[in-house]
């Protein structure tokens, strides 16, 4: 599986992930925390209650929630105020995987935002090496921003 994009099936085990109590529901502070994980955080618990409407999200309005405000219509990311540069973007996204803050994405990075983000089976299963491999253009071992760049915006 390519770590390149999230699935419906993946924002399924997310949701899962994040409904702690099991009501089928996940409140503002449980979507605050995931969008903070992504990097796409920026407003305070105010202003996504006034964004999304309401106190949680079932599963539908969940996945609405997702591709309305990080995936325009066409399917192209982009981060929740849609900002123009799409390089400031693909910035925020390349400092989660970025752990260590070196400029660099190692397959340990990848595998560890994996499990953060709840998918601690899939990352065990998942090749990292090789997922990192595959968008390592310059064969240094790890995935620089712009080769993380090129496979964003060529998915």
């Amino acid at each position: 599986m390519d770590c390149s994009f999230i699935t419906t099936n993946d924002l399924r085990r997310m949701f899962k992930t994040l409904d702690k109590n099991q009501d089928g529901l996940v409140t503002l502070d449980e979507l605050l925390w995931i969008l903070d994980k992504l990097g796409w955080a920026e407003h305070t618990p105010d202003e996504l209650e006034l964004i999304v409407g309401k106190q949680s999200l079932d599963l539908d309005e969940f996945l609405r929630f997702y591709y309305d405000a990080v995936l325009d219509s066409k399917g192209s990311k982009k981060n929740i105020d849609v900002v123009a540069d799409n390089d400031e973007a693909i910035a925020r996204a390349f400092n989660v995987f970025d752990v260590n803050g070196d400029g660099y994405i190692s397959a340990e990075e990848l595998r560890d935002v994996l499990e953060r983000l709840g998918f601690e089976e899939e990352a065990k299963a998942w090749d990292c090496g090789r997922m990192i491999r595959v968008h390592d253009k310059n064969l240094d071992g790890f995935v620089d921003f712009e080769e993380f760049k090129n496979m964003i915006l060529h998915v």
